[in-house]
């Protein structure tokens, strides 16, 4: 049987230690026949390129490659300019992961000589992580160009297009990969696939047919084609959709994604009763076969597809009614389509030895305020803290269900029992300092922080609190803005962080400063609405006046509905600041 998948290799370049002119095969000769000889030589001026290089090869020999380095690197010095002393050195790195070695003699490398293919591919393959999609499609390109039969240059660019869905270059470089290789099924497969993300779908099966024809046991485009039959939804297309998945079957009669998707296809089309056989068949084997419910999750759960989701586990859950996993990613289906009373129902069907129990307890309590049944969700989550009284979890989602009722005491007096039986936990102390902080309690609130702080001094969470805490008040400034680098530094792409970085360079006066980072934090959280109207402010101090009132209408049109204060209070400074601009 052949492979059921297509995948797409990377370019591994082996690691190559070979000679190129005549005067190395010479060398070569000579240290074969007479090896005595190099250790009597000495290390002095007189020694060549040569020499230096088949001692690097006794010592490679001898998988001495630290000092495998030293003689190539001694042979360089002799001849920087030779093309295979340099490679094969760039090799050595790579074996001892000195990759800025390797990386700055590439660059060498490939300004030695700029149309040396087995160079740019070592390039791209060093510079793959670093080089900015432009530039890496560029050097890709050119080496197309220059050998047009590297079949792996294509398929690296082409995932590139897919990857960043430029559809129309991957449908270029597909159709010049079936002219370079027009009996290679791969280069059919990915055409298929170019053509299918134009919605070309008659072209597309033509190609996925091709690409069966060179090779018939593939699974790959035999799926490719149920996505398109299933299209079309014709009564052709649905029986052509039974056959390709039989066809499946068939080649790989264990193929798990293909006996589910049949029976559901079974399902939606009002086949039903071969629907139930299959499920019932494919049920009563989950105890002995739990990767069955892995492949749905992938491709129901995982792939969002979640009616059919529903579909697949509650049917399969029919052969096993008791079995808790089944029951647990029913439960998820029915979440995830927003039947939360459904979703309840299959969650509490978990018992406290399932791997997913504490799992199913937060959600059913979340589940409960999603339906607005508040005081059901938290009598729930206190029934479950009683059993477990010291879970870290519970008491967290405990104590935020009590600060949602402002009942804070309870939530401070939960937290504080917590933290007895888990002294330290930074956890269970931020939530204590957030809570503290609306309850009025500044002065502990700031304590909790850093008593974080002194804990674990890269708890970013902290010390953008305390940071911001400390800007917010206008006091502590220095140290505030100690703090919020920190902070920065540990999360440069965090929206919140960067605002209140932005917004202790306010307090302190630092207007170009504060702009900066504060339309930084306003691009990253979609000018959330306290970060727009900070960025707001900030523009004002630096007389930028139209920008202030634009920042301030993106900051009215993100808030929620029910903050008329809020509201009221940023259409007040958008005709202050139009009155000044007036004037």
């Amino acid at each position: 049987m052949k492979n059921s998948c297509i995948c797409i290799f990377l370019i591994l370049i082996p690691v190559l230690f070979l000679g190129g002119c005549t005067e190395l095969k010479q060398s070569r000769t000579l240290s074969e026949s007479q090896p005595s000889q190099i250790n009597n030589v000495k290390d002095d001026d007189d020694l060549s390129a040569n020499y230096y290089y088949l001692e690097s090869r006794m010592h490679i020999k001898n998988q001495n490659y630290e000092s495998a380095i030293a003689s190539l690197e001694k042979a360089l010095v002799k001849d920087p300019d030779s093309f295979i002393l340099t490679r094969d050195l760039i090799q050595l790195y790579l074996r001892q992961n000195n990759k800025e070695k390797a990386l700055a003699l590439a660059d060498h490398l490939i300004q030695q000589r700029p149309d040396d293919v087995e160079g740019l591919l070592l390039l791209v393959r060093l510079k793959k992580d670093s080089l900015d999609e432009k530039s890496l499609v560029e050097i890709l390109n050119r080496i197309i160009v220059l050998d047009p039969n590297n079949k792996e240059t294509f398929l690296r660019l082409g995932k590139i297009y897919i990857e960043k869905e430029d559809n129309d270059e991957a449908l270029i470089l597909f159709k010049k990969m079936v002219e370079q290789f027009p009996d290679d099924y791969v280069a059919w497969f990915y055409l298929g696939e170019a053509y299918m993300n134009q919605h070309q779908y008659d072209l597309a099966t033509t190609h996925f047919l091709k690409t069966i024809e060179f090779e018939p046991d593939l699974l790959e485009p035999r799926f490719q084609l149920i996505k398109i039959y299933s299209l079309k939804n014709t009564p052709e297309t649905r029986q052509k959709i039974i056959e390709t998945y039989r066809e499946i079957i068939e080649i790989e009669p264990d193929n798990q994604q293909a006996q589910l998707g049949m029976a559901l296809h079974y399902f939606k089309t009002n086949m039903k009763p071969e629907a139930k056989n299959l499920f019932m068949t494919l049920g009563r084997g989950i105890e002995s076969n739990s990767r069955l419910i892995m492949v749905a999750v992938e491709e129901y759960l995982s792939g969002k597809k979640y009616e059919d989701a529903v579909i697949v586990f509650s049917q399969l859950l029919k052969a096993d009614p008791e079995n808790p996993t089944l029951n647990f990613f029913t439960g998820m289906a029915y979440e995830a389509v927003k039947d939360f009373k459904k979703a309840i129902f299959y969650y509490l069907k978990i018992k406290p030895d399932h791997s997913q129990y504490k799992k199913t307890i937060l959600n059913i309590a979340l589940l409960y305020k999603q339906l607005g049944e508040e005081k059901t969700a938290t009598n729930y989550l206190e029934d479950k803290y009683r059993l477990f009284p010291k879970d870290i979890d519970i008491i967290i989602y405990l104590a935020s269900f009590y600060e949602k009722d402002k009942d804070h005491k309870k939530a401070i007096m939960l937290l504080e029992k917590g933290l007895v039986d888990s002294p330290g936990n930074t956890s269970l102390l931020f939530r204590l300092g957030a809570i503290q902080d609306k309850a009025g309690l500044k002065e502990q609130s700031i304590n909790t922080m850093k008593t974080i702080i002194e804990i674990d001094p890269t708890d970013s969470e902290a010390l953008n609190y305390l940071g911001y805490t400390y800007a917010d008040q206008g006091i502590k400034l220095d140290e505030a803005l100690l703090l919020l680098k920190r902070a920065y530094e540990l999360r440069p792409d965090d929206g919140y962080v960067t605002d209140s970085l932005g917004w202790v360079y306010y307090k302190m006066g630092d207007y170009q400063k504060a702009v900066e980072h504060l339309e930084k934090a306003a691009e990253l959280t979609s000018f959330e609405t306290i970060i727009a109207d900070h960025l707001g402010d900030a523009y004002q101090k630096a007389n930028q006046l139209e920008n202030a009132i634009n920042a301030y209408k993106k900051a009215l049109s993100n808030i929620k509905e029910q903050d008329k204060e809020k509201a009221l209070e940023l259409k007040k400074k958008i005709d202050a600041v139009q009155k000044r601009i007036n004037e």
